[in-house]
């Protein structure tokens, strides 16, 4: 039997389409989760160095991806630097440490809080910069998994979202789709700005990288670069949603703990020159995939 591809953070939005894209491609993947038991995975709390390496040992990966979706946001991290380093880093090196007792490459997926949002869009080999604890924690965890293997591929990506009705915690168009039931009003920034990333189109970019033996830094994320507000726009426009009920407001008016990059986003020029099968979607793309996807899912999910 082949080695198998362990998906840690299996049950988030990234993890879960990666689940579904190598078993497309018949890569034989496990996901794991860490509190709530799901049928075809394993448990694994990955802040527990022993553990994860007696699991890795038993799972014999050829390929760990850390897609953790820790609880540990950019403002609750601030508040708590131990957090960041505890749900960020340290849980990272553990699965780094345990690839390379097992053999097997390493994949980070990270984020471009890495960088202060001053001068974006962003290249890989532009110097980070980060601005709050979830980002410099995030860095740690990219520069110790270069600096253990040669082999080792750190994905950055932003503003992510997809359709998961099941998920109990809510991306940002699930949001607004689920305030305009409600008829809540949202304040959304509007100087927040960076690339706007179909979840599963992601997934599908980062499999055919590893595919293709693609190592070091690469920068994975949707075509469209804009603000959180201008995407919220779109997703109103897209689904019939309320626009009134989404308010534009700076980030200094959201009073938010953490500080956020503003001017940010990447550029896509080497992802792109590597890419043969994958397309990166434009916000607009990814949106109309979503809705067909909800079509598709809705009968079944409302007979």
């Amino acid at each position: 039997m082949s080695r198998p591809v362990c998906i840690v953070g299996g049950f988030g939005q990234i993890g879960e389409r990666l689940t579904r894209v190598f078993s497309a491609h018949g890569r034989p993947a496990i996901p794991t989760y860490c509190r709530h038991e799901r049928p075809g995975a394993v448990q694994l709390d990955a802040s527990d160095a022993g553990a994860t390496a007696r699991l890795m040992r038993q799972l014999n990966p050829w390929l760990i991806i850390n897609s953790l979706n820790a609880k540990g946001g950019t403002d609750a991290c601030e508040a708590d630097p131990a957090l960041a380093r505890r749900v960020h880093f340290e849980t990272a090196r553990n699965l780094i440490d345990a690839a390379a007792q097992v053999g097997a490459r390493f994949v980070q997926i990270s984020t471009d809080y890495v960088f202060d949002g001053r001068q974006g869009p962003y290249a890989e080999d532009d110097s980070p910069a980060p601005l709050s604890q979830l980002g410099r924690a995030k860095l740690a965890a990219e520069r110790y998994a270069l600096g253990q293997s040669s082999e080792a591929l750190v994905i950055r990506t932003s503003f992510v979202f997809s359709w998961t009705p099941e998920s109990s915690t809510k991306n940002f168009v699930m949001q607004l789709l689920a305030n305009d039931q409600s008829g809540t009003v949202m304040p959304v920034p509007n100087d927040q700005v960076g690339n706007v990333t179909y979840a599963p189109n992601l997934a599908q970019a980062l499999v055919e990288l590893v595919e293709r033996g693609a190592t070091g830094i690469f920068h994975v994320a949707g075509t469209t670069r804009c603000s959180k507000y201008e995407w919220a726009l779109r997703v109103a426009e897209r689904f019939g949603l309320r626009q009134e009920l989404v308010r534009g407001v700076s980030t200094a008016e959201m009073g938010q703990v953490g500080p956020r990059p503003l001017k940010s986003g990447f550029r896509l020029e080497k992802v792109k020159a590597l890419l043969r099968t994958t397309q990166l979607m434009s916000l607009d793309e990814g949106l109309a995939e979503m809705a067909s996807e909800m079509r598709a899912i809705e009968p079944v999910a409302h007979p």
